[in-house]
């Protein structure tokens, strides 16, 4: 369970399922994870499940215990609820009989009419259960009644692929026999993670809730950012791919324009409220046109420098070895595995010696990031300036926010009008302000970087021009520019990294934003320099 719990922290998840944590009728206890919180069964029963809750998580997991009354800790059902999201109800299933009666099966006396009945609901689990509906090389069908039941009658939808989970002499019939099931209406992603250890004869499944029933503004939750190389004629060689990469630019430029376009340009007399409403148009054109023209960036548990067309292969070769290993024996399958987790070693090995001789400039520091000691602030508790613990995700949040960031001064500030700073705001200003942001620089909450905006200001010049002055003229800065990313980093060399104030806050702001910034301190670091001159 420990290796299990290690490769949660890595990916960040926030549950984990676990079927039987302990070995044979051994009872559940009082074990702690520094990372996890454990939601276990009632006491003196034998251990069948658990759910490991991340202290971190910013989920809300409450357990319906009146689901399970009946189960014996064969079952355990959770309601999750995602911030801003619907509650997701999540049902934790070890399938197992009870002394010798196979048809004693306490997991299946939970109310699953009750649990199906939710909008949302995954059922995963250790389901012991062999048949042809989630197992087409299935040879027999064994325990799979009730299974098949449920399934049909509550319009649930097999994720499994036909990878095997489980391996070794008790894993016969092509063995999948680890379910996860959903409601149709689910956006889920699921993978089985054959590189990771378990320390028993079943495999790691991740699994992830996509989407959003209450999305914030217009970016998706699920993009890290675009790639808009696909638009550059000059990285393509050849005369087809040239074409290819103008016909998409061009297509982009005509969708950014026409979803632009729907806001008129801003002038000299226009109000905050017109502001506002450029402000959000403008994001939601970028944002649109990406969406449609662009590859969208995702991270996913291929997303590492490291991974080559070699460790591709040997994953390949596990699988085939894993799917006929009644011919070539288990040895073959454990060998092949073990090449496979030593390749991985390998390349990564490779990976950093490479990195270490080509960095150079700011990736020293990255360098130095990764040799640096590490402080394992996982789930750990904070304690506030008053003396008062901050436990969870929610009041860590809230005391570095607290500590970090005075409150706003009461009432509401109305800038001085009559000020003619705007009239030197024009497309050359903020051309030259904007040329001078780096590409690689992080982006905000929309994620699109200075590269990308860089793009639609040569497309758009005077759209953007005006929103930016009109921005100076009133003294005023959009709502939808001042949500900030807040990257929480520990200052170095703290003896106690318990205390709120071991840490740092960098905010990261959305690129027009840092724009209007730019802008307004050019302003005003030009009119004292100019006075300066005066006054010499």
């Amino acid at each position: 369970m420990e290796a299990v719990l290690a490769t949660a922290v890595r990916m960040g998840a926030d549950l984990v399922l676990i079927q039987e944590p302990r070995e044979g009728n051994e009872r559940d206890g009082t074990r702690v994870h520094p990372s996890f919180k454990f939601i276990r069964g009632a006491e003196n029963e034998p251990v069948k499940c658990w759910i490991a809750v991340n202290r971190a998580s910013r989920c809300r997991v409450t357990e319906l215990k009146m689901l399970t009354q009946e189960c014996g800790n064969h079952v355990q059902v959770v309601e999750v609820v995602t911030p801003g999201g619907d509650a997701i109800v999540i049902a934790n299933v070890h399938d197992w009989h009870e002394g010798r009666d196979e048809a004693n099966r306490p997991a299946q006396r939970a109310a699953w009419g009750e649990i199906a009945k939710h909008r949302r609901v995954i059922v995963a689990g250790d389901m012991n259960a062999h048949s042809k509906m989630w197992n087409p090389k299935a040879t027999y069908n064994k325990n799979h009644t009730f299974w098949e039941r449920l399934i049909t009658e509550e319009d649930l939808f097999v994720r499994n692929t036909e990878e095997v989970m489980r391996m070794g002499p008790g894993a016969m019939n092509h063995c999948i026999i680890d379910l996860t099931l959903s409601s149709p209406n689910m956006d889920l992603i699921w993978c089985l993670l054959v590189e990771e250890a378990t320390g028993s004869d079943h495999e790691v499944i991740a699994w992830e809730v996509l989407g959003n029933s209450h999305p914030t503004a217009i970016t998706s939750t699920e993009t890290t950012g675009w790639d808009i190389s696909g638009w550059d004629p000059a990285k393509e060689s050849e005369e087809e791919e040239k074409k290819k990469a103008e016909e998409r630019q061009r297509k982009a430029r005509e969708c950014y324009l026409a979803g632009a376009g729907r806001t008129p340009i801003l002038s000299d007399d226009s109000t905050k409220e017109e502001v506002r409403e450029a402000a959000g148009s403008l994001r939601e054109a970028m944002t649109v046109t990406l969406d449609e023209h662009v590859r969208k960036k995702r991270w996913c548990s291929r997303s590492k420098p490291w991974w080559c067309e070699d460790l591709k292969e040997l994953r390949k070769d596990l699988g085939r070895a894993r799917r006929k290993w009644r011919v070539a024996g288990i040895l073959r399958v454990k060998a092949a595995r073990r090449e496979f987790r030593r390749a991985i070693r390998k390349s990564k090995r490779d990976c950093w010696n490479r990195f270490q001789q080509e960095a150079d400039g700011n990736k020293v520091w990255t360098a130095a990031a990764y040799t640096t000691p590490q402080i394992d602030k996982t789930g750990q508790a904070l304690v506030r300036e008053d003396g008062s613990i901050a436990e969870g995700h929610h009041e860590r949040e809230q005391a570095i926010l607290q500590s970090h960031f005075l409150p706003g001064p009461p009432g509401v500030f109305e800038p001085a009008q009559g000020g003619k700073a705007f009239e030197r705001v024009d497309a050359q200003l903020v051309g030259s302000l904007l040329g001078v942001a780096a590409n690689t620089s992080a982006p905000g909450d929309d994620w699109i970087s200075a590269g990308i905006v860089k793009v639609f200001w040569q497309w758009d010049k005077q759209r953007i021009t005006q929103l930016v002055r009109a921005c100076i003229r009133l003294g005023f800065h959009p709502g939808i520019w001042k949500m900030a990313k807040g990257v929480v980093i520990p200052k170095p060399g703290k003896p106690d990294y318990s205390k709120v104030r071991a840490y740092r806050v960098i905010s990261l702001l959305d690129i027009i934003s840092k724009l209007l910034e730019r802008t307004a301190a050019h302003l005003i670091a030009d009119h004292f320099i100019s006075k300066k001159f005066e006054n010499f």
